[in-house]
């Protein structure tokens, strides 16, 4: 007899009550990788990359399809989503944002299990300092050491000598190198796929211990960060000739210039990029783009490759009956969306991430439709674990939204970057950018988005009549949500916002 997917959702429940009922404590297997957008993932809609074991692992678990990341920097993200508190004006700010620097008292999510009983673990890039709260993992972090490419000449270039010796230094302080590579090379030659072989090897060598501690095991793979270099067998996977690229390579329009970057990570850091032009100017020619646009692509199904590795092992063991997985990335990425590249902007492309989670031996499928974001990823992982919960957690749990995933969520989420704020709901986005030093409680420009007639986010609707009371009720919340989290800033910008809701 086919059991319908309710009834395969609620017998997952009894068993995961049976299972915390016998005092048997839930794993976490958490797979975090680094600028994987969720535009372009199959589960997500629209394909333009290839990852069938993405496809799969979610053909098991729930996927939240309107998940966003609260700062979309590297360090401040997983800062952020580690501690469970937002972004603030004096806090997770920087891609070099730490824990222990910008929430110093904090207790973190890997620290409070730790204190709970749980052996902490972390493989490859997790939190973005490796020195940063070394003392919250039950064993030393452990990072490959290979480098980024395997061309002799460019890890060569790439290497902080070359920088001192040629003068062509990356902002990092490393050499420059090309944006990109294709080596006719195995997996393990590079980062990632040395990763995936030790995290597997430690499920292994878990599974093999007679006293049998929880765990909480954080496993983070770096592409498709730059470089996008992968072995050449990915690049294989697409048609150089097809490659889809972004449909708005634009400026979109009546959008405030605050909203534009330099896109410094790719113009500054690598060989053969433009410098960044005018604000808005995409100067970067179009069979570029498509090479690293294919770059990007190549790079998340090597990627992809290794998470189905680790899963792999993890499903090869016992461990799997009792170990819940999430799959989550740290921001979002634009490949010349709206003339930009990289993160660092407050565009859906760069805030909208993947959100998937499995539970022990679910068998069915099923997707949030409602808004939810990385602050509560930390509460969610305590609810499951079912400890209580730590008071500052700004986020809340979406354990409910796991047995029931037709269930609300927020009405809204909260990204931010620098000086400006960001409010989406399912259907708005809109974003009230700041000034500095002097000028940090006047709004310099904002801008509203309709995600069900505009997905792309190509034009700017802050000034159309239309939405003005749209604009209002956005602004009430933002302004409601910076009060909450950062009063003092709220009394700053308030003469800005409150006048309207008056």
């Amino acid at each position: 007899m086919k059991l319908s997917k309710k009834a395969v959702l609620l017998l997952t429940t009894l068993l995961f009550v049976s299972l915390n009922s016998y005092g048997k404590k839930l794993n976490f297997l958490h797979i975090i990788i680094d600028d994987l957008r969720a535009q372009g993932l199959s589960v997500y809609g629209e394909k333009t990359m290839e990852t069938p074991n993405i496809e799969a692992f979610a053909s098991t678990g729930i996927v939240f399809k309107k998940a966003y990341i609260n700062i979309p920097t590297c360090g401040a993200s997983r800062a952020s989503m580690f501690t469970g508190l937002y972004g603030r004006q004096d806090r997770f700010r920087e891609y070099t944002s730490r824990l222990d620097k910008d929430a110093p008292g904090t207790i973190s999510l890997p620290a409070y299990l730790k204190e709970n009983g749980y052996r902490t673990l972390s493989f490859g890039k997790v939190i973005h300092t490796k020195a940063d709260s070394l003392h919250v993992w039950s064993d030393d972090p452990w990072r490959s050491s290979f480098s980024d490419y395997r061309n002799a000449t460019n890890i060569e270039t790439r290497s902080p000598e070359s920088c001192k010796t040629t003068g062509m230094c990356a902002p990092s302080g490393l050499g420059k190198a090309p944006a990109f590579e294709m080596e006719d090379e195995a997996d393990n030659t590079y980062p990632d796929g040395d990763v995936a072989e030790v995290a597997g090897e430690m499920l292994k060598s878990i599974e093999k211990m007679v006293q049998k501690k929880p765990f909480y095991m954080a496993v983070g793979f770096v592409k498709p960060h730059l470089p996008f270099a992968v072995p050449k067998k990915y690049w294989d996977f697409y048609d150089s000739e097809s490659v889809k690229v972004s449909a708005a390579q634009f400026k979109p329009k009546g959008a405030p210039l605050e909203a534009w970057m330099k896109s410094g990570e790719l113009r500054n850091g690598y060989t053969g990029i433009p410098a960044a032009g005018s604000p808005w100017e995409n100067n970067i020619p179009e069979e570029l783009i498509k090479i690293l646009t294919h770059g990007y692509y190549a790079s998340t199904s090597f990627t992809d490759a290794q998470i189905g590795q680790l899963i792999g092992v993890l499903d090869n063991l016992e461990l799997a009956d009792n170990t819940v997985v999430i799959l989550s990335s740290d921001h979002g990425f634009s490949l010349a969306d709206h003339t930009l590249w990289n993160k660092h902007s407050l565009f859906n492309v760069a805030t909208r991430v993947p959100l998937i989670v499995r539970l022990p031996e679910q068998e069915a499928s099923g997707s949030v439709e409602g808004v939810v974001e990385y602050v509560d990823i930390y509460p969610t992982v305590v609810d499951l674990a079912n400890l209580s919960m730590p008071g500052h957690l700004a986020g809340i749990s979406l354990k409910k939204n796991l047995y029931k995933p037709e269930l609300p969520t927020k009405v809204a989420v909260f990204p931010r970057y620098q000086q400006g704020d960001n409010v989406t709901t399912q259907r708005y986005s809109y974003s009230a950018y700041f000034g500095r030093g002097d000028q940090s409680s006047k709004m310099k420009g904002h801008m509203l988005y309709d995600h069900f007639v505009d997905p792309l986010e190509t034009v700017n609707l802050v000034n159309n009549p239309e939405y003005a009371d749209t604009v209002l009720h956005l602004q009430m919340l933002l302004l409601r949500h910076i009060t909450q989290n950062d009063p003092e800033r709220a009394l700053e910008i308030s003469d800005f916002l409150k006048p309207k809701f008056l």
